[in-house]
């Protein structure tokens, strides 16, 4: 592989681990579980589902990248699966994207008028004793320097992560506003984080599957999202 780069794909679902690799199907005969390295055909690398949501996915992250602490099959993790995009950001359904930093969402405080500080800036606030403009702490992807052209070549983005998905337009105009990012999804920070503290280079591409606006399931077009992913994959 170019530049002995041989990647371990981390999925936060079933769906979109299949919906990547199709071909799994035929020696993984239900849903693999979670933390379970499958070796990909055509030495393409390995990959793993790890669970949806930031804690569940940092957990078996953890729990995995902890056995090979050593030594392990891979030499990269990918983070691979499908995100909303915020509208207005310049990017439309079936795009995939290069994940190149992620912030979390919403970890902070509901003021009492409403608004949402995050929790970075409270801190700072009650470390200087006033209020603070300070951004929330950005996590970000390994650098790109010997990585394959395919990933090289895909459009950079601004990530936020969130434990509760944007179901409003009015929130996601808050949301891509206040963070000025483009996507939105529920593993990115969590991913960067942890293999940065294991010393384990990583990355994260992602197919757009649907506006991150107000919720309408009608519109999404998950399939055709992770279809776009897999012929990026599969060129690699």
């Amino acid at each position: 592989m170019e530049n002995d780069f041989v990647p371990l794909f981390a999925f936060a679902s079933n769906l979109e681990f299949f919906g990547v690799f199709p071909e799994c199907k035929s020696f993984v005969q239900s849903n693999i579980r979670l933390g379970e390295i499958v070796e990909l055909p055509e030495g393409r690398g390995f990959a793993v589902v790890l669970g949806v949501g930031m804690l569940e996915f940092a957990t078996n992250l953890s729990v995995l990248l902890s056995r090979f602490a050593a030594e392990g099959p891979f030499s990269h993790v990918v983070l691979a699966g499908i995100c909303g995009a915020y509208p207005g950001r310049g990017l439309n359904v079936g795009d995939v994207v290069r994940v190149d930093s992620e912030i979390v969402g919403d970890l902070g405080v509901v003021e009492c008028d409403g608004s949402f500080t995050t929790w970075h800036k409270v801190c700072a606030a009650s470390a200087n004793g006033a209020s603070s403009t300070e951004s929330a702490q950005v996590y970000e992807s390994s650098p790109l320097q010997g990585a394959p052209a395919w990933l090289s070549n895909l459009k950079p983005v601004a990530g936020l992560s969130v434990n509760c998905c944007t179901g409003t337009a009015s929130m996601a105009k808050e949301r891509s506003e206040n963070f000025n990012v483009d996507v939105e999804s529920m593993e990115g920070a969590a991913c960067f984080s942890i293999c940065h503290a294991f010393c384990i280079p990583c990355y994260e591409i992602r197919g757009v599957s649907n506006f991150a606006s107000t919720r309408d399931k009608s519109t999404w077009r998950i399939s055709d999202a992770l279809a776009s992913l897999r012929t990026v994959l599969t060129s690699f």
